[in-house]
């Protein structure tokens, strides 16, 4: 495997590109200890990157009439957001959540399924986001074999939880210097984005470079800042839930920008409404008990969105669902 080392104390950098057994062990040894790492020899090109920031940041640099007149609700949950909550406290950021292809993922009655409002003043942003969507995805789904491998798992064993057509989505992040709500009537804010966990499995995180992101390990915040070429991964709570506990989904929080403004795209792979999420057989050796009841992924995930919305109820955690 051609890996790359790190100190100790900072993230662990993988390269997809290794021979399978040692990757899945580089991996299974970051989702156990960071639950996040850096990763090179991942497939997409340094051009197909390029081009995927630029977009995105000449969508933010639009005014905020127009991105507005994107925006997203409960009713149709994609689009442009400049209020939202995490931990049921306002960010200081912009987002605008992609969701899969409507005609792909059509499950009646479920707002979920809605169309992402694409501008009509950037055409270009549909392609170029699209095309990076289905990178990513096709991406994650390599990633799902060593995550199981290195549960001692097949390697194939979480696949059927994505089958048909899964629920990820790609959001964009702004996170400007100036507060766009300021003197609006709105709460002041307070980080970029306050400290959580991810619902999901995988996420695969495109930064510009700009330093903030930070990761909750050993009572303290440690720095991820990106490395050249690389890709940002981390596991969410469904990965927890299937670990048994063995690889922690990590908590962690974006400061707030002060300086710089800083750009960041998140492809959140989620799995498909009909998988109920329970650890896997390989964690329950030796008379081991699961540590969670079934989780319906479908009631996770709404009741998890609810919490982006002050009015819609409080933020679903993993830990309602923990029984040991």
């Amino acid at each position: 495997m051609r890996a790359r080392t790190r100190a100790a104390e900072t993230v662990p950098v993988i390269d997809l590109a290794g021979e399978p057994a040692q990757v899945a062990d580089a991996v299974a040894r970051a989702c156990a200890e960071w639950g996040f790492f850096h990763l090179v020899g991942h497939g997409p090109s340094q051009d197909l990157i390029d081009r995927t920031l630029a977009e995105a940041r000449a969508f933010f640099a639009a005014p905020a009439q127009a991105k507005r007149a994107l925006a997203r609700n409960r009713d149709n949950p994609w689009g442009y957001n400049d209020r939202e909550l995490t931990k049921q406290r306002r960010d200081k950021k912009q987002i605008f959540d992609i969701g899969p292809d409507a005609a792909a993922l059509k499950i009646e009655g479920d707002v979920f399924s809605g169309e992402t409002p694409f501008p009509e003043w950037q055409l270009s942003l549909k392609p170029a986001m699209r095309g990076w969507f289905e990178a990513c995805e096709a991406l994650s789904l390599r990633l799902l074999r060593p995550v199981a491998a290195g549960l001692g798992a097949d390697p194939d064993a979480l696949a059927h939880d994505f089958d048909g057509a899964h629920t990820s989505f790609l959001r964009l992040n702004h996170y400007p210097v100036r507060d766009l709500l300021e003197g609006e009537d709105a709460e002041p804010a307070g980080l970029g984005i306050h400290h959580h966990t991810d619902a999901g499995a995988l996420t695969i995180l495109l930064t510009d470079g700009e330093a903030g992101l930070q990761v909750r390990k050993d009572g303290s915040w440690r720095p991820v800042d990106s490395v050249p070429g690389g890709l940002i991964v981390n596991i969410g709570d469904m990965v927890q839930v299937w670990s048994n506990d063995r690889y922690p989904a990590p908590l962690h929080r974006v400061l707030a920008m002060e300086e710089h403004e800083r750009l960041s795209l998140a492809y959140f792979f989620n799995p498909a409404y009909p998988a109920v999420i329970r650890p896997l057989a390989s964690t329950l050796g030796a008379g081991a008990a699961p540590h969670y009841r079934d989780v319906p992924w479908s009631e996770f995930r709404r009741r998890r969105a609810d919490g982006d919305f002050a009015d819609y109820g409080s933020e679903v955690q993993i830990s309602d669902y923990r029984v040991a």
